[in-house]
Parts: structure tokens; C-alpha cells; sequence
């Protein structure tokens, strides 16, 4: 267990991709602090994939094939959180969806009032047009 763990975190990181202090994760939303646990499980699974399993001994095999599984499980478990706080932010703004949805079907309908007096006037307009003619 000692080898792969050693292995893992002596991996350098990458430029510009450090790890959040506690202060500044705590203020983050639900849904960014899932995705910043996501990120950090995604980088232990990328340093876990590249560790070569045939150089490992039979014990520390084991003990890779283990920390795999709970990697992919918690990235799992992380994913469906995420996903369930996706859906609950959406469910909440349902009801300011389905307000907006109501002002502009009123506004449409406003619009198409509009429409029909400017087709009233412009038909009242075609008509004197012709009297005019008519008269000439």
C-alpha cells in the first residue's frame, strides 16, 4: 500500500492546478465544491492509471486493484451527487421558468392585439384607397 500511495503523490501536478484552501472551498456552491472533489478523484484515478499493475507485487497489486475500485466508486458517487444537486437548482427555478413563461405569453398576445388593429386599420386604409379611386 505504501508504494502505490508514495508513487501517486509524488506525482507533480500540473501548472496552475493547485489545491483549494479550506477557506476559499467553503465558500463555493454545493454543485462547485462537487465538482472540485470530482476534479481532485479524477486526478488520483489519471496517477493511479499510470502506475504499470505487472510492477507491482502480488500484494501491492491487490492493494492498487482496491484503491482503483474506490476511486471509480467515489467519482461514481460524486457524479451522481452532482447530478442530483443539478436537478434540485432546476426544480427550484421551475416556478420562475414557469412566470416568465406566463409574461410572455401575455406579451405575445399583447402583440398579436397589435397586429390585429394595425391589419383592422390596414384593411379600413385598402378600403377608402379604392372609394378614392372610385371617385376620381
Amino acid at each position: 500500500m505504501t508504494t502505490v500511495r508514495r508513487r501517486a503523490a509524488n506525482k507533480p501536478r500540473k501548472k496552475g492546478r493547485r489545491a483549494a484552501p479550506a477557506a476559499a472551498v467553503a465558500g463555493l456552491s454545493a454543485i462547485d465544491q462537487l465538482k472540485a472533489v470530482k476534479r481532485s478523484l479524477e486526478e488520483i484515478s489519471v496517477a493511479l492509471n499510470a502506475i504499470d499493475p505487472n510492477s507491482l507485487s502480488d500484494g501491492d497489486h491487490r492493494t492498487w486493484a482496491d484503491e482503483m475500485d474506490k476511486v471509480d466508486l467515489a467519482i461514481a458517487r460524486v457524479r451522481n451527487s452532482l447530478l442530483e444537486q443539478i436537478a434540485d437548482a432546476f426544480e427550484a427555478e421551475i416556478p420562475n421558468i414557469r412566470a416568465g413563461t406566463a409574461r410572455l405569453a401575455s406579451d405575445l398576445a399583447k402583440l398579436q392585439q397589435a397586429v390585429d388593429i394595425i391589419n383592422a386599420v390596414s384593411g379600413a386604409l385598402g378600403v377608402i384607397e379604392q372609394i378614392i379611386r372610385l371617385g376620381r
